[in-house]
C-alpha cells in the first residue's frame, strides 16, 4: 500500500526541499544524490548522480493535483553525473599515467581505488588515489601531479582512532561535482556493537579540487570531514551528498542529506516510502573553506513536526503519528548533540559520543539549536492520541515527569483528557500497611464490595469505611514479588549508554545477576525517579524509575510507567516488550494499581494520581494528603481511591 502521509509530507515540505536539496520522504525526489550509507556497500561503486531507483508508484489512493516529484525539472541545470574511480592497476604498486609517466606506492603501501583528473588545465591526467596499509586500517589519500609524479602528496589521512581492530574497510572514491571529491571509508566490523565503543565509524572526506583562480599547480584540499558513527542494532545512518551552486558566487556548495532507516528493539520498523527519515546539513563554500547553514537541519526538523501535528489532527492520519513522532525523536538524537541525551556540557570531538549524536564534522558535533522541538513532538503524538480516542496515550505523551506541562497549550489539552479533581480523604486506617519497596504489589486491594484489604505485617485486615469499622481475616497476604513463573521483575532503568528504557529482571529466584529487556519508550521518556532529578537531556549514570505493577502471569508482565502502559513478554527465547492498549484484558492481582475488575487504574502521572475506567473518562486527582500517598489502589469504578500515607492507608473519594 502506498504511504500516503509520505506524498502529504512531501508536498507541505516543497519549498523548504526546494531550499536544501533533500527531502524526509526519499524515495520521491527526481535524482539521486551520491549516497553513502551506513549497512555494508556492494563490490560495486555507488550509483552515479542521476540514475538511482523511481518514485514509486503513487497508486489510485494518491490525493488528486499533486505535483510529481519524480519528475525532473527542465529548467533546472543538469546535475552533474558522479564519476566513480577504478580499481588500482598493476597490483597496487604502480599507477601508469597519461604519457608513459608511472606514480608508485609509497613504502609499506599499496594502491587501492583512484581517479585520473586534469586538475591544472594542461591536458594531462593528474592522479587522486587512496593508498592503504596491508592491515587495511591505515591510510592517505594521495595526489600525484601528471607533470611530476613522484611529487606526491597527502590530501587527508584515515584518522588513527578509526582503525578498530577486527574490521574490514571498504573504501570509495568519487568525483560528485565539478571541483568535487568524496571519499568514504566503511569498516565492516564482524561485532559492531564492540567495534563503534572502540571508536569505528564511517569516515567521509570531501576534497575540493583547485579552480582557475587558484593559480597553476595548486593542488586539491580537504575541505570537510563527516564521521557517522554506528547506531544501535536495526537502525541504519545514510549519507547522501549533493553539490550544487546555492548561492550563485561560482563556487560549489554541499549538501549533506542525513537519513536513519530501521527502528530500535521493540519498535516495529517502517515500511515502504516511510522507511526513511531525512534532513540536511548545509555547507556553503566561503574563500575561508566550507561554513555549514546555521538554518538547517533545524528548518527542516520543525517542518517535520509540522507535519506530524496536521496528520495528529486527521482521523485517518492519526494512528500513524506516534510511529513517525519516535522516527523523529530518533533523527534528532542520532544528528544533533544538543538534542535530548546528545553531548551535554562536553565539548570538541568527543561531545557525540558523550551521547546519542552519531555525527560529527570537521568543526565538531552538530548542534541544531532546536530546544522545543521534543516539546512538539511530543504535543503532536499527545493530539493524535486524543483524535484517535486514547486519553492515557495522549497523558503518557505530554507527562515526562514534571509536576506542570511544558506550554500553555498542553496544559488545556491535559485539562481536557483527564480533568483536574481535588479528592477528600473519608476514611484513615489504624491498621498499618505492610511496607514494600517499590514496583512491588502494594499492601492495599478493594474488594468487589468496597471494602479494602490491607496486608499487614500480622495478616490481612478488612476495612468497612461505610461503618468505619476494621476486622482480621483470614485472607492469605498476597505475595509483594512481581512474578511471571520463576522469573521476577527487579527494576525499571534509564541509562545513558541505553537509547530505551530498560526492564531488568531475574530468571529465578536463585539467579546470579539480571536480565534486560529494552522497552517501547525511549530514554528521554518515562518518569523520573524523583523530584529534581536529572532531566533527560542531562543524563548521567544510571536511575531507577518508579513504576506501577498492573498483572502477571506465566507469559510475563504488564507495567505503568507514568500513563505509559507496556507489556513484557517472557514466553520467547529473548524477552519483548511492547505498548499496551486502555483497558486492560488481564486480570488485576491483588495489590496492582487497578480495580478489582480490572477496568480502573490509578498511576502517578502529570504531577497527579491518574485516575482512569474504561468507557469513563479520566480525571487526574492531586493535592492535599494525596502528594505524598504511595501505592496507590482504585476501587471498582474509580470513585475512590486508597493509598499508603504515612503510617496508614487511607481512602479518598472524588465527587
Amino acid at each position: 500500500m502506498p504511504d500516503r502521509s509520505c506524498s502529504k509530507l512531501l508536498r507541505a515540505l516543497l519549498p523548504l526541499l526546494a531550499a536544501t536539496g533533500c527531502d524526509g520522504c526519499p524515495s520521491s525526489k527526481p535524482y539521486t544524490p551520491y549516497t553513502l550509507g551506513s549497512a555494508a556497500p556492494s563490490g560495486a561503486p555507488p550509483p552515479p548522480s542521476g540514475v538511482g531507483p523511481g518514485a514509486p508508484d503513487p497508486g489510485p489512493d494518491a490525493d488528486a493535483g499533486a505535483p510529481d516529484a519524480g519528475a525532473p525539472d527542465a529548467a533546472a541545470p543538469p546535475r552533474f553525473a558522479a564519476v566513480p574511480s577504478v580499481p588500482a592497476p598493476e597490483g597496487g604498486k604502480r599507477w601508469p599515467l597519461d604519457g608513459g609517466a608511472v606514480v608508485a606506492a609509497p613504502t609499506g603501501r599499496t594502491f587501492e581505488t583512484g581517479l585520473l583528473l586534469d586538475l591544472d588545465g594542461d591536458g594531462a591526467r593528474d592522479l587522486v588515489a587512496w593508498t592503504r596499509a596491508p592491515d587495511g586500517l591505515r591510510g592517505e589519500l594521495l595526489f600525484a601531479p601528471a607533470a611530476r609524479p613522484q611529487a606526491l602528496r597527502t590530501l587527508t589521512a584515515l584518522p588513527g582512532d578509526l582503525a578498530a581492530q577486527g574490521c574490514t574497510p571498504r573504501v570509495g572514491l568519487s568525483q560528485i561535482g565539478p571541483s568535487t571529491l568524496a571519499l568514504d571509508f566503511a569498516p565492516q566490523c564482524a561485532d559492531p556493537q564492540r567495534a563503534a565503543g572502540a571508536g569505528a565509524a564511517r569516515w567521509i572526506a570531501v576534497i575540493r579540487l583547485p579552480g582557475p583562480a587558484a593559480g597553476a599547480g595548486a593542488p586539491p584540499e580537504l575541505a570537510l570531514e563527516l564521521r557517522l558513527r554506528a547506531p544501535p542494532p536495526a537502525e541504519a545512518l545514510s549519507a547522501a551528498l549533493e553539490v550544487a551552486d546555492r548561492d550563485a558566487d561560482g563556487r560549489d556548495d554541499l549538501v549533506v542529506s542525513v537519513g536513519i532507516e530501521g527502528a530500535l528493539r521493540p519498535f516495529p520498523a517502517p515500511a515502504g516510502a516511510a522507511s526513511e527519515l531525512r534532513a540536511p546539513l548545509v555547507f556553503l563554500d566561503r574563500p575561508a573553506g566550507l561554513s555549514r547553514d546555521a538554518a538547517q537541519p533545524g528548518e527542516t526538523l520543525r517542518a517535520l513536526a509540522a507535519s506530524l501535528l496536521r496528520d495528529a489532527r486527521g482521523k485517518s492520519t492519526a494512528p500513524a503519528v506516534a510511529a513517525s513522532a519516535q522516527r523523529l525523536r530518533r533523527l534528532h538524537a542520532l544528528l544533533c548533540a544538543d538534542a535530548a541525551g546528545g553531548g551535554g556540557a562536553i565539548a570538541g570531538r568527543d561531545a557525540a559520543r558523550a551521547g546519542e549524536a552519531r555525527v560529527w564534522t570537521g568543526a565538531g558535533p552538530v548542534r541544531c539549536g532546536e530546544p522545543g522541538l521534543a516539546a512538539a513532538i511530543d504535543h503532536a503524538e499527545a493530539v493524535a492520541a486524543s483524535t484517535r480516542g486514547a486519553p492515557l496515550a495522549a497523558v503518557a505523551a505530554l507527562d515526562r515527569g514534571g509536576a506542570e506541562p511544558r506550554t500553555k497549550e498542553e496544559g488545556k489539552l491535559l485539562a481536557k483528557l483527564a480533568p483536574p479533581v481535588t479528592p477528600s480523604a473519608v476514611y484513615r486506617t489504624a491498621a498499618a500497611p505492610q511496607s514494600t519497596r517499590p514496583g512491588a504489589f502494594g499492601p492495599l486491594a478493594f474488594e468487589a464490595s468496597g471494602a479494602l484489604l490491607v496486608r499487614t505485617a500480622q495478616g490481612v485486615v478488612r476495612v468497612d469505611p461505610a461503618a468505619s469499622t476494621e476486622s482480621a481475616t483470614d485472607i492469605p497476604p498476597w505475595p509483594t514479588a512481581v512474578r511471571a513463573g520463576p522469573a521476577e521483575l527487579v527494576a525499571v532503568e534509564r541509562r545513558c549508554d541505553a537509547p530505551t528504557l530498560l526492564a531488568l529482571f531475574r530468571s529465578s529466584p536463585d539467579a546470579v545477576g539480571e536480565m534486560e529487556a529494552p522497552l517501547p519508550l525511549l530514554r528521554g521518556q518515562g518518569p523520573r525517579a524523583r523530584a529534581g532529578a536529572a532531566s533527560p537531556e542531562r543524563c548521567a549514570g544510571t536511575e531507577r524509575l518508579p513504576y506501577s505493577p498492573l498483572a502477571a502471569s506465566e507469559g510475563g508482565f504488564d507495567i505503568a510507567l507514568g500513563a505509559a502502559l507496556v507489556s513484557i513478554d517472557l514466553r520467547a527465547a529473548a524477552p519483548a516488550s511492547s505498548a499496551l492498549s486502555f483497558p486492560l484484558t488481564t486480570p488485576a492481582p491483588q495489590g496492582a494499581a487497578r480495580s478489582p475488575d480490572g477496568t480502573t487504574l490509578a498511576v502517578p502521572a502529570a504531577g497527579g494520581l491518574l485516575v482512569a475506567t474504561a468507557g469513563g473518562a479520566a480525571r487526574l486527582w492531586s493535592g492535599g494528603d494525596l502528594a505524598q500517598a504511595t501505592a496507590c489502589a482504585p476501587a471498582n469504578g474509580g470513585a475512590r481511591v486508597a493509598c499508603v500515607a504515612g503510617a496508614a492507608a487511607v481512602i479518598f473519594e472524588a465527587k
